[in-house]
């Protein structure tokens, strides 16, 4: 894995092309550099190895797990915080609701402002439902990685949760996830949103996944969401979200969006 620091006098399109190789993790930008990771130096992309400042070859497990050594939690709404289980249990009467997530090979560590949007999404709609109702209210998660939204759910009170992931390593860590914040009603399994011929639909769909995986799959995703039912579509980055718009609203109605740091939340009624 290597490290590299560009410059941050990258114009725009320099910046997209970063976006587009740049592996694992988001770019990261702060006053002085521009920072991007890689599994290969020949993945830089070439327009842009006039800006490299310099290049760290990282071993991987080091880099995956370094920062949450000077992480300690995120608060995703004012009464949902969510922290790394790395620091222990936590117990902070100051929230609602606290999650414990250990990220190691899986996405959701409640920092990226996708998964904050679709937590806070989900959150806005339970707060609609009268508790006691709650639990007929079903909900499927997409692409679960770490499982921290299908966790919130049950956390929120819903009923029948089911989270899937194409990596069963990710379903693995999901599990282990659900376990240590006590939650055990989520049917957690691996599979390909692509395959998912189930035939079940849910109340409320989650969507939190690159735009290409929504685009390609966007019939599928849309076959899971009953009718009246809500799909919250989230991963998608300002320069596509016209294009999932346009392509979801041939099946679900846009309702409501969020913008954070040029990351789109969608939300469709069926």
């Amino acid at each position: 894995m290597f490290q590299v620091y560009f410059t941050a006098d990258l114009d725009e399109e320099l910046s997209n092309k970063l976006e587009e190789h740049a592996q694992s993790i988001s770019i990261l930008y702060d006053k002085k550099a521009v920072i991007a990771l890689f599994n290969s130096e020949e993945e830089i992309p070439a327009c842009t190895r006039d800006y490299i400042l310099s290049i760290q070859t990282l071993d991987e497990e080091v880099w995956k797990y370094r920062y949450l050594d000077s992480f300690n939690g995120i608060a995703v709404t004012p009464s949902v915080f969510i922290y790394p289980a790395t620091k222990g249990k936590m117990c902070d009467s100051s929230y609602k609701y606290t999650i414990a997530i250990n990220p190691k090979d899986a996405f959701g560590d409640g920092t990226h402002p996708t998964t904050r949007m679709c937590i806070q999404t989900l959150e806005s709609m339970t707060d609609t439902i009268a508790p006691e109702k709650r639990s007929s209210y079903s909900l499927c998660d997409i692409g679960t990685g770490t499982g921290i939204i299908a966790i919130a759910a049950e956390l929120f009170g819903f009923g029948t949760i089911d989270a899937f992931d194409i990596d069963p390593l990710a379903i693995q860590r999901a599990q282990e996830n659900a376990a240590y914040n006590g939650c055990n009603r989520i049917n957690f399994f691996v599979s390909d949103i692509a395959k998912v011929r189930s035939g079940t639909q849910y109340t409320i769909v989650v969507a939190n996944l690159l735009s290409d995986i929504i685009e390609k799959n966007a019939a599928a995703i849309a076959s899971l969401v009953e009718k009246g039912g809500t799909l919250i579509a989230s991963g998608i980055h300002d320069r596509w979200a016209q294009g999932i718009i346009a392509l979801m609203q041939k099946y679900c109605t846009l309702v409501d969006k969020n913008i954070m740091d040029e990351w789109h939340c969608l939300v469709f009624k069926k």
